[in-house]
C-alpha cells in the first residue's frame, strides 16, 4: 500500500509539473512572413510548421498570422527592414537580399564557393557568430534557424554548350557575387526580382537567369528558355530571423520551445530541399520522373571539366577578391579563420 501511495504521489507530482510547464508557454500570435507561395519551401515546410506543428507542440498557445512574400508583394530587400520595425515578428530572409551589412552576411553564399549542400551548411554554421552580430546590431533581429534552396544553375534562351557561350549574355542574378561570377564569364549581370524574371526572359530583356532547379520549374522558366546549363553556382543558404523585441518579450520556456521546434524545421528543410534538386532538373528537362506535374523540355547541358575549372578560376580571380574588398580586412581575416580553413580556401582582396 505504501508503494502504491508513493507511486500515485509521484505520478501526481509529475503530472502537476507537466501542467505547470505547459502553462509557462506564452500565449502569442506571431506575424510571420515566409517565402514564395508557389515553391516547395512554402508549401511543404513553412505552412505546416507555422499552422500545424508549432501550435501542436505548444498546446495551441503559439500560433501565427502567416503571409508569403508573394501574397504581400514584397521585394526580398524589404523583408528585414519590416522585421526591424516590428511589422513582422519572424521572417524568412535570403542573405543575397540583405542591404545593411550585406558583405558580411553574403559571406555564407559567395557564388561558386559551396560545391555541395553539406559544404553550404558547414559554411553557414561556421559563420553564424558573425551573422548573428550583424543581425543584432544592424537589423534588431536574431537568427533562429537556417534553410536552403536547390542547386543554382543557368537557364538560357538559345543554345548554351559551355561557359564560353555565356560571354556577351545578359544574365539575371540574385546578388553581388553572382554578378561578379557572370562578369568573370564575360556576361552582363542584371538584377531582377524573382517575379519579374519570366517576362524579362520572354521579351529578351535578359538572355539567361540563375535560380534553383525546382524553383525554375515551379515558376515555369522552362516555357521561356531553351537550355538548362547545369553549372552549379551555389545553394542560397537562408535564415529564419526573429525580431529581438519580440524574442526578449517571451519567457524562457517559450524561447526554449521555439528554438527546439525551429531546429527541427532546419533539419527537415535541408534534407527536403537537397532531395528535390535532381527532380527539379528532371521536371524542367523531361529527363526523369517529375511528381510536381508535366515536365518541360529544356535541353540539359552538363558542364565539362573545363567549364568547372573556368568557374573555379573566376571564383579565385574575380569573385572572392571582389567580395573581400567589400567586406574589409577584419571581415576577411575572420572568414579565412572560421570558414576558409574548413573548406581549404583563402580569400584576399586584389
Amino acid at each position: 500500500m505504501r508503494r502504491l501511495i508513493a507511486a500515485l504521489t509521484m505520478a501526481a507530482t509529475l503530472g502537476a509539473g507537466a501542467t505547470v510547464q505547459a502553462q509557462t508557454i506564452d500565449q502569442k500570435k506571431f506575424n510571420v512572413v515566409g517565402t514564395w507561395n508557389f515553391l516547395t519551401n512554402w508549401k511543404d515546410l513553412e505552412v505546416p510548421f507555422w499552422t500545424e506543428e508549432l501550435p501542436k507542440a505548444s498546446g495551441g498557445k503559439l500560433t501565427a498570422n502567416l503571409k508569403s512574400i508573394t501574397e504581400l508583394n514584397l521585394k526580398g530587400t524589404e523583408v528585414l527592414r519590416l522585421l526591424k520595425t516590428g511589422v513582422f515578428d519572424f521572417a524568412a530572409a535570403l542573405p543575397i537580399y540583405v542591404e545593411d551589412g550585406a558583405a558580411i552576411v553574403e559571406a555564407v553564399d559567395v557564388a561558386g564557393v559551396a560545391k555541395t549542400f553539406k559544404m553550404s551548411r558547414e559554411i553557414i554554421d561556421a559563420w553564424m557568430p558573425e551573422m548573428q552580430a550583424v543581425m543584432k546590431e544592424r537589423h534588431g533581429a536574431m537568427v533562429l534557424g537556417t534553410f536552403t534552396w536547390p542547386e543554382q544553375n543557368f537557364y538560357c534562351r538559345g543554345d548554351i554548350k559551355s561557359v564560353a557561350d555565356l560571354k556577351g549574355k545578359k544574365v539575371r542574378v540574385q546578388g553581388t557575387s553572382q554578378a561578379d561570377l557572370v562578369k568573370g564569364f564575360g556576361g552582363s549581370a542584371v538584377t531582377l526580382p524573382f517575379s519579374e524574371v519570366v517576362p524579362a526572359l520572354e521579351k529578351g530583356v535578359v538572355d539567361c537567369g540563375i535560380t534553383g532547379t525546382m524553383p525554375a520549374y515551379k515558376a515555369k522558366w522552362y516555357e521561356v528558355t531553351d537550355t538548362l546549363f547545369r553549372l552549379p553556382v551555389g545553394f542560397t543558404a537562408s535564415i529564419w530571423a526573429v525580431n529581438l523585441k519580440t524574442w526578449n518579450s517571451l519567457n524562457p520556456a517559450t524561447q526554449a520551445l521555439l528554438k527546439k521546434e525551429i531546429d527541427r524545421l532546419t533539419e527537415k528543410s535541408w534534407k527536403a530541399v537537397e532531395a528535390e534538386t535532381n527532380e527539379g532538373v528532371a521536371c524542367t528537362t523531361g529527363t526523369g520522373a517529375c511528381s510536381a506535374g508535366a515536365p518541360g523540355k529544356l535541353k540539359l547541358v552538363l558542364p565539362s571539366e573545363a567549364d568547372l575549372a573556368a568557374r573555379d578560376k573566376v571564383l579565385v580571380d574575380v569573385v572572392l577578391p571582389s567580395w573581400a574588398a567589400r567586406c574589409g580586412t577584419d571581415c576577411v581575416k575572420k572568414w579565412n579563420e572560421m570558414v576558409g580553413k574548413k573548406i581549404g580556401m583563402t580569400a584576399k582582396a586584389n
